[in-house]
């Protein structure tokens, strides 16, 4: 399953932080990223169901940084809103659509939230940092070859 990218691609769709301006960040942050910007993680990999191959829990972290705290934390609170259907627990049934190339279509089932934006701390530069951590129940919308 190559959820993630398609994930990435739903965030961006979303929240108006474009990976081209290197707001938005895949996977990892690059050195040179802007003081102001989002980084999309999976920090834990994803669950498998067994018993249905095409669900997976994919665990997903997003770390939102910026030179202050309120800017930081509005954009952690930003992404919460439009993933959890303005701040509720969770939000469900968000097609996932599939970028060209990359595979199956994925439904989210349901996007919860683990905890709420939550500061942790300055990085080594004294940008403010706020992370969230999200798993997204996913099963294959996909039917036929």
């Amino acid at each position: 399953m190559s959820m993630f990218r398609e994930i990435c691609q739903f965030i961006e769709d979303r929240t108006g932080f474009t990976k081209a301006s290197g707001a938005l960040q895949v996977g990892h942050r690059v050195q040179d990223a802007p003081d102001r910007c989002v980084l999309v993680a999976e920090p834990a990999g994803g669950e498998p169901n067994f018993y249905c191959q095409d669900m997976a829990n994919l665990n997903i972290q997003i770390l939102c940084r910026a030179r202050t705290y309120f800017s930081a934390r509005e954009d952690a609170w930003a992404i919460h809103h439009v993933l959890t259907n303005h701040g509720g627990p969770s939000s469900s049934g968000w097609n996932i659509p599939r970028i060209e190339g990359s595979g199956e279509d994925y439904l989210a089932m349901v996007i919860e939230a683990i905890q709420t934006p939550t500061y942790i701390g300055e990085d080594e530069n004294r940008r403010f940092e706020f992370s969230t951590n999200y798993i997204f129940r996913m099963e294959e919308a996909s039917c036929g070859p």
